[in-house]
């Protein structure tokens, strides 16, 4: 299962750009880039230790991330040295996000980052 399931994001969180048959893929992928980002701290086994608040914009920023990649693609987004990236024949050059830095920031919702940034979780000193 996962801490996001379709019916969550459809439902509660009112998704709409993946399908039920394209969201297993793209909510694994997406709770890979949610994890990365907040120094895995979070699973299925934890995030009920979380403050409701925090478990809700937790879930939150995994279908923000969801919504992303369904609009975005996951495998057509290659980075590039210039810190942008490249989608088909468009490349397109990019400050690197200052909230989450490094190789994953082009690849990040940025409402997704404004749900974490509440937690605190992206912090790498919070347990």
């Amino acid at each position: 299962m996962g801490v996001v399931d379709y019916e969550y994001y459809s439902t509660v969180y009112g998704g709409t750009d993946a399908d039920a048959a394209s969201f297993p893929a793209l909510c694994a992928r997406a709770s890979d880039i949610i994890g990365a980002v907040t120094h895995w701290a979070i699973d299925e086994s934890t995030i009920a230790t979380l403050p409701a608040l925090h478990q809700t914009l937790y879930k939150k920023a995994i279908c923000a991330q969801v919504d992303f990649f369904a609009l975005n693609g996951t495998d057509s987004i290659n980075e590039t040295a210039s810190g942008g990236f490249t989608v088909g024949k468009v490349t397109v050059h990019a400050k690197a996000n200052a909230s989450c830095g490094g190789k994953l920031s082009e690849s990040i919702s940025p409402l997704a980052i404004g749900y974490l940034e509440q937690t605190g979780l992206m912090n790498p000193q919070i347990p």
